[in-house]
């Protein structure tokens, strides 16, 4: 058996960006099978597994993708902390997640300990808006009682009590070519338009609760030329479904006067990613996470996110999940990193999660 360390190790050197997984899952699959767990997969790829137990049907997940920026990984072990040469990311969101839960079930072999029923499940293209996880075929999640996803930032022991609901809108603005030194003026300006609109918009923090953000203006076209199209994505995001509303009307209206007011045309494309959640303090999938960080002597605090995760679509499903901690900082950033002793903190947490 690898120690989790080595297990990181090679899962870091895999590259497996968003709709690359194919050669990540079959070694996945691989360690599963050793660990003697059955294995099945799903139409996008998403890989499930399973342990049969006594008790609880309990699900472990995580996502197999990183960002693109992870791709060719050299990673640098110095002082306890684990990063890469600063060229790209280190991919431990969400390889730390899948190397402590792989550990875990190595562990549960080799020692024979007692646990409850295990489902392992495995995603693609989370990274993507949660791609893998929202064509998840429930039927192989049959009798799962509460989850637990492994996808948050900061050191372990956070319990990730609500996420956001998630909207995206893309808009392309139409207007008129025309010469930029002969006649500007017949022209409509695609560029002036989209300006305008995010000038009229409250963007970034809006409250405690609530963000917008605008991501991409995309308008190619030559310097001489009066732009004639242009293409922005946003989002905006919110605890509070009925503030995400308010939110994305405003962003809508702000367009549609732009496009008015020069008299150009917008598309608007809007389409609610995911559903956001709120779990009780006393309901049963926190009060196992905190006994779990309690025994461990972990320092268990409990606090929302604007992130979206896995966790999201489950909840929407009807599957109790709860987003905890696993320990990296900066993540989709070459500056990435995961202490060690974060790691091996982690490994000690799903343990005890998955033999209780």
């Amino acid at each position: 058996m690898q120690t989790l360390l080595e297990t990181f190790l090679t899962l870091t050197s895999f590259d497996s960006p968003s709709f690359e997984e194919q050669d990540i899952a079959l070694y996945l699959e691989h360690e599963l099978l050793k660990a003697g767990l059955s294995t099945e997969y799903d139409a996008v790829g998403n890989l499930y597994a399973y342990l049969p137990g006594t008790g609880k049907n309990v699900l472990l997940n995580a996502h197999m993708d990183t960002v693109e920026l992870a791709r060719k990984a050299k990673v640098v072990i110095e002082d306890g902390i684990i990063r890469t040469d600063g060229t790209t990311a280190l991919g431990a969101d969400d390889k730390a997640a899948v190397a402590a839960i792989l550990t875990t079930l190595h562990t549960i072999k080799e020692q024979n300990l007692p646990h409850p029923s295990l489902v392992v499940l495995f995603t693609t293209c989370e990274e993507q808006g949660l791609l893998g996880a929202k064509k998840l075929d429930l039927d192989k999640l049959k009798g799962v009682e509460y989850a637990f996803t492994f996808d948050a930032s900061l050191p372990v022991g956070l319990a990730v009590t609500a996420a956001p609901f998630y909207d995206k809108i893309e808009a392309v603005f139409k207007g008129k070519g025309a010469h930029a030194g002969f006649k500007p003026e017949s022209g409509i300006s695609a560029i002036q338009m989209g300006c305008d609109a995010v000038s009229a918009m409250k963007l970034l923090r809006i409250d405690e609760e609530t963000t917008a953000n605008v991501g991409s203006f995309l308008a190619p076209g030559e310097k001489n030329i009066v732009c004639d199209e242009a293409t922005l994505v946003f989002e905006a995001r919110s605890l509070n479904n009925k503030k995400l509303a308010a939110q994305t009307s405003l962003m809508k209206a702000a367009l549609v006067q732009a496009a008015k007011k020069s008299g150009g045309e917008v598309e608007i494309h809007h389409e609610h990613l995911y559903a956001g959640y709120h779990h009780r303090l006393d309901s049963e999938v926190i009060s196992v996470f905190k006994a779990a960080c309690n025994k461990l002597a972990l320092p268990y605090r409990e606090a929302p996110t604007l992130g979206g995760s896995d966790a999201n679509i489950l909840n929407e499903r009807g599957i109790p999940a709860l987003v905890c901690s696993i320990g990296y900082e900066e993540a989709h950033t070459k500056a990435e990193y995961i202490p060690v002793a974060e790691l091996e903190k982690l490994a000690a947490l799903i343990l005890e999660l998955a033999t209780l």
